[in-house]
């Protein structure tokens, strides 16, 4: 009765990895799958798409610009002299233009006004004309010669807002090409999985023979009760190991599922396969000079350098020249005043220069010190990302070679363990061995089936690692 319980256990537990599957689950369409369904993935391709966009970002400080203002107002504030400056004045004006600051330090400004003025109960002694119009067409020019002195202000700036731009792009880049080569990982372990516990149920039936073996022959007093204990342990060590593979198999689906956004652990498709032979034809994936995390990092050394520049500059002494011209125009007629605005019989000219510095020589100087060292510490941390990269790359090619020359060392232990097995079962056919040892070294076949298929699923899981560092990642 206890024998006939213990063949109910093992064959409930043996039919549980078999699945009846219903389609083929190819390693493009879960990578699609992923791409379109996993939200993290969706939403880092909507931020890359976005960041492309915004790619000119920064240029736009160097854009023309457009002005306007319009206001109407009513003056009733007590004059000095009401003969001459009325007691009530209504003013309003509209001023227009385009103004744009050069890469180069200069900012120009170019305009136009115009306005109407009616002054109210001043004498036309004093004041002959109290309603009239103006027109004024103006250039003001301004060019730094200390601060932002050739656009470094202004150039650092758009270095912030451009880096800051691209080094989120590569930073969801590398996002994306990391959940790929997370969910091209898992695949392949699902595939090579569902290997192991195919193995592990022969594995286990294989005990089991081994255990009523011994059971039988301990019966009938032929061998020893230390035998079948022997045999006992065996079995329940393949029990537990097919019963732990068979977890880990459930929970791969899960995640495999979770990647793909199914909140499941069954897959009822079926994965792709792959032999020895296949795997040992793998060959590196070419490498981009940076990757794209390190290529976000050089984004944020850029950023950091132009953030100290930018500050640096702001610490200095401002000294402007500037220039400006004008072509003025009043009339008590519209058209009038604003015909002579276009002329140059009553110009204004100016030209002046503009001087202003911080006088706590002390704090600015220490300030602008410690910008430098932000800026050597950028590149020191860009530095040490670049050789983080080179060392992980490298690294992982090391593996990836002395993997496969491990899984070429494996095939051929496999090759023995099957040639030793099957020569054990011919012998048996001979009456030259005993069941027992048949089953052993079948054992030991499979051990080596397990071997090979853990080196073989080490060897994809560093070749989806090794596509993080290339253009096209897990695709």
């Amino acid at each position: 009765m206890k024998l006939f319980r213990v063949n109910i256990l093992v064959f409930s537990i043996a039919a549980l990895p078999v699945v009846s599957f219903s389609a083929q689950l190819t390693l493009e369409d879960f990578l699609k799958q992923v791409e379109g369904k996993n939200q993290s993935v969706t939403a880092s391709k909507l931020i890359v798409e976005g960041t492309q966009e915004r790619a000119s970002e920064g240029k736009l400080i160097f854009r023309p610009s457009f002005f306007a203002q319009a206001q109407s107002a009513i003056d009733k504030k007590p004059t000095t002299n009401v003969n001459a400056q009325g007691d009530r004045t209504d003013y309003s004006f509209l001023t227009a233009g385009i103004q744009e600051q050069f890469n180069f330090g200069l900012v120009g400004k170019l305009g136009y006004s115009f306005s109407h003025t009616k002054i109210y109960d001043a004498l036309p002694t004093f004041l002959p004309v109290s309603d009239f119009h103006d027109g004024i067409a103006s250039l003001e020019l301004s060019q730094s010669l200390w601060r932002n002195f050739l656009g470094r202000e202004s150039g650092s700036q758009e270095t912030i807002i451009t880096s800051q731009v691209q080094a989120t792009k590569h930073s969801e880049n590398f996002k994306i090409k990391a959940t790929l080569a997370q969910a091209e990982t898992l695949y392949w372990s699902l595939s090579q999985v569902r290997k192991v516990v195919k193995v592990q149920k022969e594995s286990l039936e294989r005990a089991l023979k081994i255990r009523t073996w011994n059971q039988n022959r301990l019966k009938s007093g032929l061998a020893e009760n230390a035998d079948f204990l022997q045999a006992d342990a065996n079995y329940k060590a393949r029990e537990y190991e097919l019963k732990s593979s068979s977890q880990e198999l459930k929970n791969l689906q899960r995640s495999v599922n979770s990647l793909r956004g199914i909140d499941n652990d069954s897959i009822d498709e079926e994965v792709e396969s792959v032999d020895s032979n296949k795997i040992k034809k793998l060959t590196l994936p070419s490498k981009e000079d940076l990757r794209d995390d390190t290529k976000a990092a050089l984004e944020v050394q850029k950023i950091s350098k132009a953030s100290a520049d930018l500050s640096i500059e702001k610490n200095k002494p401002t000294l402007e020249v500037y220039g400006s011209y004008a072509m003025n125009g009043r009339n008590p007629a519209k058209d009038t005043a604003l015909t002579n605005s276009l002329k140059t019989n009553h110009d204004t000219k100016a030209i002046g220069i503009r001087f202003s510095t911080p006088i706590d020589f002390g704090t600015t100087t220490n300030n602008i010190t410690g910008y430098k060292k932000e800026q050597i510490a950028a590149e020191q941390n860009f530095q040490r990302k670049l050789f983080e990269q080179e060392q992980q790359w490298n690294d992982l090619v090391s593996r990836f070679e002395d993997a496969k020359i491990k899984l070429s060392l494996v095939e051929k232990i496999e090759e023995a363990q099957k040639f030793k097995a099957a020569n054990e079962r011919e012998r048996l056919s001979k009456g030259r061995t005993v069941t027992f040892q048949v089953l052993n070294f079948e054992q030991d076949y499979a051990q080596s089936e397990l071997t090979r298929i853990q080196n073989e699923t080490n060897i994809l899981n560093i070749y989806a690692q090794l596509k993080t560092f290339s253009a096209g990642g897990s695709k």
